[in-house]
C-alpha cells in the first residue's frame, strides 16, 4: 500500500506542475512554496486568509489552494493586466478566455495587434495579459519586452514555443473551480491592499490566522522587468510598514539576494537566506550559485523562543524548509 502523502510533499508535488500558474513570471517564487508552508506550519494557526499583495503568478496563492492549506485567499497586483487576469481566471469568465487561449493564432503579426491594443473589457485585458506573457521575452510585460525569438524569429525560439494552448485552457478551468474561496481580486497598490485587510473583522479579532506572503518588485532592473516598479524609498515604506509592531497577522517577505535588499533587513532577527540552487564542484564541495532573501516574523519568533533547528542569523535555509519537525501539522487543512 502506497504510504499516504504528506503536506509538505503535497505542497511540494503541486508546486512543480507544469503549468501551476497560466503565467510566467519574472521572479516567480514557486520554488519558496515548501519553505514558506514550512514557516507558516511553526506558527501553528490555521490559515483562514491568505494575502499577496503582489500577486504576480499568484504560484504561492495557488499551491495553497490546491493543497487546502488556505481557506481563502485575497490577492492584488497594481498592474491592470495581471489584476484582470485573476479576475476573469477566478469568475464565470474564466471559459471565455479559455476558450479565446484555444482559439489564438500566435504568430507575430497577432503579437504586434496585441501589443498596440488598449483594451477597456477585463476579458479583454485577461487576454492581452495572459497572450504577452505566454509570447515574450521571460514573459515580461513591459513595453520595451520583444518576442519570444526575435521580431524576424531567427532565435533559437520560436514565438508559441511558450503557449500550449490546451494546457493553459485547460488550467484556467481548473482554477476556475477555486472562485469561492477567493475573498478578493483587486487592482491597486501594496499600500491600498494593507489598508483593506486592516478593516477586516479577521484582522481587528483574531489575526493569528492572518497570513500574507510579500514578494515586491525586483530591485535590480525592476523597470525593465515591471510595468509597475519600485524606487528605494518605496522598499524603505514597505519596511517600515510590516515591521510596525500593529501590522497585522503572520508574515513572509521574499527579495532577490542583492546587498540592497540585505541592508535593509539583515538586523532584523527574522531575516534569512535560501538557497535556490547548488553547483557540486568537482572535490564534491558545494557552491552556493544562486539564493534568495526570505524575511518573516514568524521567524523571528522561533528565535527570540530559541526553537531548534532554526538557522542562526545569516546562515542559509534549505530550500524545503527548516530540518526538525517535518511532519507538524498546518492548522486545519481544507477539504480538496
Amino acid at each position: 500500500m502506497k504510504p499516504k502523502e504528506s503536506l509538505s510533499e503535497k505542497i511540494s508535488r503541486i508546486s512543480k506542475k507544469n503549468h501551476l500558474s497560466p503565467l510566467r513570471y519574472p521572479g516567480g517564487k514557486r520554488k519558496l512554496a515548501p519553505l514558506v508552508a514550512d514557516i507558516f506550519q511553526r506558527q501553528g494557526t490555521d490559515i483562514k486568509l491568505f494575502v499577496e499583495p503582489f500577486v504576480g503568478g499568484a504560484a504561492l496563492s495557488l499551491c495553497l489552494l490546491e493543497s487546502g492549506v488556505a481557506e481563502e485567499i485575497a490577492i492584488a497586483d497594481k498592474d491592470d493586466l495581471v489584476a484582470a487576469f485573476w479576475q476573469v481566471v477566478f469568475s464565470n469568465e474564466a471559459e471565455k478566455l479559455a476558450d479565446q487561449v484555444s482559439n489564438s493564432k500566435v504568430n507575430i503579426r497577432s503579437w504586434r495587434k496585441i501589443k498596440a491594443d488598449k483594451p477597456s473589457r477585463i476579458l479583454d485585458k485577461a487576454f492581452k495579459c495572459i497572450f504577452l506573457n505566454r509570447t515574450s521575452f521571460s514573459g515580461i510585460l513591459h513595453d520595451r519586452a520583444g518576442p519570444i525569438g526575435g521580431i524576424g524569429q531567427t532565435g533559437k525560439y520560436r514565438i508559441d514555443c511558450r503557449f500550449n494552448k490546451d494546457a493553459l485552457s485547460r488550467r484556467i478551468i481548473e482554477l476556475s473551480n477555486y472562485k469561492d474561496r477567493v475573498r478578493f481580486i483587486r487592482c491597486q497598490s501594496y499600500k491600498k491592499t494593507f489598508s483593506d485587510i486592516k478593516q477586516t473583522k479577521l484582522a481587528k479579532n483574531s489575526n493569528k490566522n492572518l497570513y500574507w506572503y510579500l514578494d515586491p518588485p525586483f530591485i535590480e532592473k525592476a523597470n525593465f522587468l515591471y510595468r509597475s516598479s519600485f524606487k528605494p524609498a518605496d522598499h524603505e515604506l514597505l519596511k517600515k510598514q510590516i515591521l510596525d509592531a500593529n501590522f497585522p497577522g503572520n508574515w513572509v517577505l521574499s527579495y532577490d539576494d542583492v546587498q540592497i535588499a540585505r541592508d535593509l533587513y539583515s538586523k532584523y532577527k527574522g531575516f534569512s537566506r535560501v538557497n535556490l540552487s547548488y553547483n557540486a564542484r568537482v572535490d564534491s564541495v558545494e557552491r552556493l550559485i544562486a539564493s534568495e532573501i526570505v524575511v518573516s516574523n514568524v521567524i523571528e519568533r522561533l528565535r527570540l523562543k530559541g526553537r531548534k533547528g532554526i538557522p542562526a542569523m545569516g546562515k542559509i535555509i534549505p530550500l524545503n524548509g527548516f530540518t526538525c519537525n517535518r511532519n507538524a501539522s498546518l492548522g486545519k487543512r481544507v477539504a480538496s
